[in-house]
């Protein structure tokens, strides 16, 4: 069972529709394993400098940038 839910902004989703289908799906993926554990790996997840409680979430070339509050993580924009 997740312990955290994501959840997509208006703004997370309209990036989606930008990007190719094939990597709509990768994406998703990849922000639907922050259900699991959204802490930062220093590899794939980081924290942003400069920012209380925003991180960086690494998905080959593209970048979601996403906010972690108790058991929320909230996907801001995808580029």
């Amino acid at each position: 069972m997740p312990e955290y839910q994501v959840l997509l902004t208006e703004t997370a989703r309209k990036d989606l529709s930008d990007f190719p289908e094939h990597d709509i799906d990768h994406i998703l993926e990849a922000c639907l394993r922050l259900e699991t554990d959204p802490h930062p790996d220093g590899k794939h997840i980081k924290k942003l400098k400069g920012y209380k409680q925003l991180y960086r979430l690494r998905i080959g070339d593209y970048r979601a940038v996403f906010e972690w509050k108790s058991n929320t993580v909230t996907v801001l924009p995808i580029f």
